[in-house]
């Protein structure tokens, strides 16, 4: 893969390990410092340019990231810096139902994209957004940087040395402060696109990703009960599925932390086998282990994996992203038919 923008008729190959990476950034919402906290440790990466996410948007924080660099230059929108900026790869963080839409511009100039999950929030935008992605031969991925965290790395290796045999219940949360204040864009489905999407999204991922198993049904239902200021984002949601190999996965969300929690979220996955059961606890930052082949107790964890840093390593020919491009899009489709399903009190086949 070509680290230049290029013609969608040349073939992208990795860069040799000491070319410069120019990397743009287009709006600052969700996760931006996957990319931003990532660049100072990387060598040859550098932050080229900045499209703002909204106009008028202030954007001294720009210059703050990194003090004492002069390399950023601000844009007022994405259209601009994509056309006059060489970039390499770019991160998409705008409001979510814009996502798409830049990612389908960069991958028309032969940039790579690191987005916002979810990669669309429709099916339609989905299915163009893939269909640009292919022709174009970029690299793309989304910010499930949660794959990235010591303790589903710990697990997914727990489960693929088979210290609980076949994975067969699987349950995880998601369970986060609403704060005091959201986007204007968290107040109506056709901006936000949902909390399954948006939230859900990790919790189905890793679950997925962990377990080794593929989803095959699915049922939900989800609401707004305690935040009417914001009607079109859902403050709670349970899904129900059916796993291809006849097992069976449970995730439930909510925003319905209390402020006084002393921390912003609380994640959990648990996994049944048919040798043993894995508890992984994001609050507690540890893995507990029961297996029948006599290993027991909390598992060994390292350190967290740079997002960002995987990312780049695959453009070099160095290494795989955490979250590949089928990943990505599949993970997104499987959200999106969730969502479908709570919507419309029906299972969905997935």
């Amino acid at each position: 893969m070509a680290l230049t923008g290029t013609s969608r008729a040349q073939t992208k190959r990795p860069a040799s390990p000491n070319a410069l990476i120019r990397v743009g950034l287009i709006g600052s919402d969700g996760h931006r410092e996957v990319l931003l906290s990532s660049i100072p440790k990387l060598p040859g990466v550098q932050w080229t340019a900045y499209a703002k996410g909204e106009p008028g948007e202030n954007c001294a924080w720009v210059q703050k990231q990194f003090p004492g660099s002069c390399h950023t230059r601000v844009y007022e929108n994405y259209h601009h810096m994509l056309e006059k900026e060489p970039l390499d790869v770019v991160g998409v963080c705008l409001p979510f139902y814009q996502n798409a839409e830049a990612s389908i511009q960069a991958a028309r100039k032969g940039i790579h994209v690191l987005s916002e999950k979810p990669a669309a929030i429709n099916l339609p935008d989905l299915a163009r957004l893939e269909q640009e992605i292919h022709q174009s031969g970029v690299c793309y991925s989304i910010m499930l940087n949660m794959r990235a965290l010591p303790i589903f790395q710990a697990a997914r290796k727990a489960v693929q040395a088979g210290a609980i045999g076949e994975p067969i219940l699987l349950s995880s949360q998601k369970s986060y402060q609403f704060g005091a204040v959201r986007s204007w864009y968290y107040k109506e489905r056709k901006t936000y696109g949902g909390t399954i999407p948006w939230v859900g999204i990790h919790a189905l991922d890793y679950m997925r990703w962990v377990s080794g198993q593929e989803y095959s049904q699915v049922a939900a239902f989800e609401g707004n009960k305690a935040h009417p200021q914001t009607p079109g984002c859902e403050d709670h949601a349970g899904l129900l599925f059916r796993l291809a190999n006849g097992g069976t996965a449970i995730c439930h969300l909510d925003f319905l932390r209390p402020e006084s929690a002393h921390t912003h979220g609380d994640d959990r996955l648990r996994i049944a086998g048919s040798e043993g059961v894995l508890e992984a606890e994001d609050l507690d930052n540890r893995v507990k282990l029961i297996s029948a082949k006599g290993r027991s107790g909390e598992l060994p964890l390292g350190l967290p994996v740079d997002f960002f840093g995987a990312f780049i390593a695959a453009l070099r020919g160095e290494g795989e992203p955490l979250v590949s491009t089928e990943d990505a899009f599949a993970i997104t489709r499987i959200c999106l038919r969730a969502r479908d399903a709570a919507d419309t009190g029906t299972w969905v086949k997935l």
